[in-house]
């Protein structure tokens, strides 16, 4: 007879992902009755999403009950059960004190001590006969069949922590996790090492012939250097192997049906008739990402100050103003997530605008900067007409008529469908893999949308760098011909920005 685990559920992971019940195959699924409260209490009173994924569970739940009991157990589509536990339960050797049934965590650990008492009763009854009492016992669950391990399967870690303390095992919900650390997530850059004494110079001259719109077949490519695996739109680094250094930056192109080939991209120097650039190997790969029509998603991760979202804000300003000849997007929209440092400063006074004033903020920055077009040289020297000059009008492209640049909070995203738009959702990092399908899902004909976030400065407390929406599209997106990649691991903002970033 086949063993089954037994799988106690509390809040924290229902509302992280509302299915989570049907991923279990075909072992039991237990559900103490505490967390049925707390759902209760979320939808209708939570915030961030977890009303709606609450409601979801509750739907869930009410289509399983009307297949049978859920105090009984009913069966899943994997061959196990769902059943809710109602019974309060202190094993003997634990103080009263010690566990408050009140407590939505401690009615948990009480369902899983259960259930291990009933794994225990069931072992000693095969060895010898016990009293009426404990046969009773045991046979509650015997319509599961043998009882194999029991764990709390959570994302709340103090709830795991708590759990070995009393000696049960709990666990992290794996099914997110595509990865299993965040040193393991797609980088988007691949180094390739030549191994020809002219192989670099080779490449360089098939790559940049033409004034830079030459082209490198992977076969040709292979002549020159042992050519790995890559993703299509994998920014490939080229580099000799003499120690010099010199090197040249490429984008690794395939479509279904079509030749692998490698197009050149332009180093950070080579970067002409541009006041804000790309500054370092990194920000030249984005910006060609970003730069490629043939790109519809692309998601940028790394340190605080690499450069995220200038790079996105330039590439989608200089393909949507006239100045450019460039535009092929209509308008560049803005979403950011209303998160706060510290303790929230609740109601704001004032419409729609000035109540969003702060969080659009750090976008004004940025685009301050670019109109700008001198970085910091007017503090650095004595300010002169020219670098008082602005590249575009900001206001007009903000406040104007028809504004090109509109900044939103991402509460609103929900139900448009956004054609021929420049897309930039910033601080994703702290969205749910469901959160950010719904945002990647408006995206309309002719737009592109991308995804900045540092996977280091995460606030929800039930997302770590690995399950993150982030690094979700990431694993989830790469190998597909519209999508590309880039972690950032310098810093650009400043010395003491970087310093910081890294170690404190």
């Amino acid at each position: 007879m086949n063993v089954r685990k037994t799988i106690i559920v509390d809040t924290s992971l229902l509302l992280h992902d509302p299915k989570a019940i049907l991923s279990f195959q075909d072992n039991i699924v237990d559900i103490p009755f505490a967390v049925l409260q707390e759902l209760d209490h979320h939808k209708e009173r939570g915030g961030n999403g977890t009303a709606a994924a609450a409601r979801q569970v509750i739907r869930l739940l009410d289509d399983f009950q009307k297949r049978g009991s859920l105090c009984e157990g009913v069966p899943t589509p994997g061959g196990g059960f769902l059943l809710v536990s109602t019974q309060v339960y202190i094993p003997q050797g634990i103080s009263g004190n010690l566990l408050d049934m009140t407590k939505a965590d401690d009615f948990i650990l009480g369902v899983a001590l259960r259930w291990k008492h009933q794994k225990s009763l069931r072992t000693e009854n095969k060895k010898q006969k016990k009293n009426d009492d404990n046969r009773k016992g045991a046979n509650l669950y015997s319509r599961f069949g043998p009882i194999g391990d029991v764990m709390v399967v959570t994302k709340d870690i103090n709830l795991r922590i708590k759990a070995d303390a009393l000696k049960i095992r709990a666990e992290d919900y794996k099914k997110d996790r595509l990865v299993d650390t965040p040193d393991k997530l797609y980088s988007g850059i691949a180094e390739i090492v030549t191994h020809d004494p002219g192989g670099l110079r080779e490449i360089a001259t098939r790559l940049f012939e033409a004034n830079g719109s030459g082209r490198l077949e992977a076969e040709d490519a292979r002549r020159f250097a042992d050519i790995p695996e890559l993703f299509p739109n994998q920014c490939c680094v080229f580099r000799s192997d003499d120690g010099k250094g010199k090197h040249v930056l490429a984008l690794s192109k395939a479509t279904p049906g079509t030749v692998p080939y490698f197009s050149p991209v332009a180093k950070p120097s080579e970067e002409k008739g541009r006041e804000i650039r790309p500054r370092n190997i990194e920000q030249a790969f984005a910006y060609a990402l970003l730069m490629d029509p043939e790109i519809q998603i692309i998601s940028l991760s790394g340190i605080a100050g690499g450069g995220k979202t200038l790079m996105a804000l330039l590439a989608g300003t200089n393909q949507t103003t006239p100045k450019t000849g460039k535009g092929i997007y209509e308008q560049i929209l803005v979403y950011r997530a209303n998160s706060e440092i510290g303790t929230p400063l609740g109601f704001l006074k004032g419409d729609m605008v000035a109540k969003w004033g702060p969080w659009a903020q750090p976008i004004l920055d940025s685009l301050e900067l670019l109109s700008i077009g001198r970085e910091l040289e007017q503090y650095e020297t004595k300010p002169s007409d020219e670098t008082r000059r602005k590249n575009y009008d900001l206001e007009a492209m903000i406040n104007g008529k028809n504004p090109s640049i509109q900044i939103q909070p991402i509460n609103f995203v929900r139900g448009r469908s956004l054609h021929h738009k420049f897309v930039i959702v910033d601080e994703t990092q702290n969205f749910t893999a469901p959160d950010i399908k719904k945002v990647i899902t408006r995206i309309g004909k002719g737009s592109k949308i991308v995804l900045t976030g540092d996977i280091d400065q995460i606030d929800n407390i039930y997302l770590d760098p690995v399950t993150n929406g982030l690094s979700h599209v990431t694993e989830r997106m790469k190998g597909q011909p519209l999508f590309g990649h880039i972690t950032f691991s310098r810093s650009e903002r400043s010395i003491l920005a970087e310093i910081a970033a890294k170690l404190l």
